[in-house]
């Protein structure tokens, strides 16, 4: 035991011997691994942020959501399954309105009546005034936004009878808004039958929207527009369905040859590095191999000296991905703003922790690779270097 501790401590300061004699070196390793790393970190990290921007613009226009207008058959009535239902065979929220008809509001543009089922009106209640009473939703900003408050609506056509509703503004970011952008009156069960009579309600067009609780491809959106096109044959209804599942094919393809770019840049790196520290480790040993010939004669196990040189090159390796990960999260501001004109994106630490993996595995098989020589001198017969 004391033996081994006398040897490693005998490597660790021939070790700094060698690196304070020679401090080029492991100062070339240590830039070389800093800048090719630095690097890799920007552009893997404007990969990310590219991915993030058409991720976010295709969030915003609806991607992640499958809308469906359906027209049961004459005389028939259309089933849809509850929302507990939905969430737990698709992962998505559901919404279920049914077309009651249409209004026209105080500046004469038409809006559209919905209403729901019993079970699904506490979805609905949110939105509506104090006691479920009728209200028009609509954006809060936009062309067809009303100040909230009180307005006068008129149902029933030209002749029809005009009413007092309240106006409330949909929720930033509400899933509803896409349907609802021209506003629309909502009504409860209660007061939408009573407006078209129990049996003409159930005939009524339903639009169903679908929102993917996590959406990670095209497969996600694919799964539930081929669920409400089986659900509309099976009713024996007309209908149609839209989404953006070809846009997210599209995308699924463009970040499939990415990831072959970033590969492609990884395994330069390997090969730059690798190069460098085969070259380097190669040399030190040759200049020192009598005197670990000579180790070797007394007994030091081979493996010893290239795990010397291989927690050498690792830790050089080590400390210099990590000064390059901390230059990056602090400088990244600057080059987004400043190169890249993305002041509104920060990458953090967890977004980019897949292009962390990718480099660090890149590096430590460069570590491995460049032990492989010292592992063949290592072992070379002592007589043959001692003659």
């Amino acid at each position: 035991m004391i033996s081994l501790i006398s040897t490693l401590l005998y490597l660790a300061k021939d070790t700094l011997h060698r690196w304070l004699s020679r401090l080029s070196s492991p100062l070339a390793r240590v830039l070389v691994v800093f800048f090719l790393s630095l690097c890799a970190l920007f552009f893997l990290g404007t990969y990310v942020i590219s991915v993030n921007m058409v991720r976010d613009r295709i969030m915003a226009e609806g991607g992640d959501m499958v809308h469906a207008i359906v027209s049961p058959e004459h005389n028939g009535s259309f089933h849809v399954p509850g929302q507990a239902d939905l969430s737990n065979w698709l992962q998505a929220d559901s919404w279920n309105l049914l077309v009651a008809g249409s209004a026209r509001t105080a500046d004469r543009r038409s809006v559209t009546i919905y209403t729901t089922d019993f079970a699904r009106y506490g979805q609905l209640l949110p939105l509506m005034a104090q006691g479920g009473c009728p209200t028009l939703v609509c954006p809060a900003e936009g062309n067809d936004s009303l100040p909230e408050g009180l307005t006068d609506i008129t149902t029933g056509g030209r002749h029809g009878s005009t009413h007092t509703v309240c106006v409330r503004h949909l929720p930033a970011g509400h899933p509803l808004a896409r349907m609802l952008h021209h506003g629309g009156l909502l009504l409860s069960p209660e007061d939408a039958a009573a407006l078209l009579g129990e049996e003409r309600l159930q005939r009524a067009t339903r639009q169903l929207l679908l929102q993917v609780h996590r959406l990670n491809s095209a497969d996600d959106i694919r799964r539930v527009e081929h669920y409400l096109q089986n659900l509309i044959r099976l009713e024996g209804a007309h209908g149609s369905v839209t989404s953006a599942v070809r846009l997210l094919e599209q995308m699924d393809i463009i970040l499939s040859n990415q990831m072959q770019c970033r590969a492609g840049f990884c395994l330069g790196i390997v090969l730059i590095v690798g190069i460098l520290l085969t070259s380097l480790a190669g040399m030190e040993y040759r200049q020192n191999e009598y005197i670990y010939t000579l180790m070797k004669s007394f007994g030091i196990h081979p493996m010893l000296l290239v795990l010397s040189f291989l927690c050498e090159n690792l830790l050089l390796v080590v400390l210099s991905f990590a000064a390059a990960f901390a230059v990056f999260m602090h400088s990244q501001d600057i080059i987004l703003t400043q190169f890249f004109k993305l002041s509104e994106y920060r990458l953090s630490a967890e977004e980019i922790m897949p292009e962390i993996r990718l480099i660090s595995a890149a590096l430590l098989l460069c570590v491995l690779v460049s032990s492989l020589p010292i592992v063949v001198a290592a072992n070379r017969e002592i007589g043959r270097v001692l003659k």
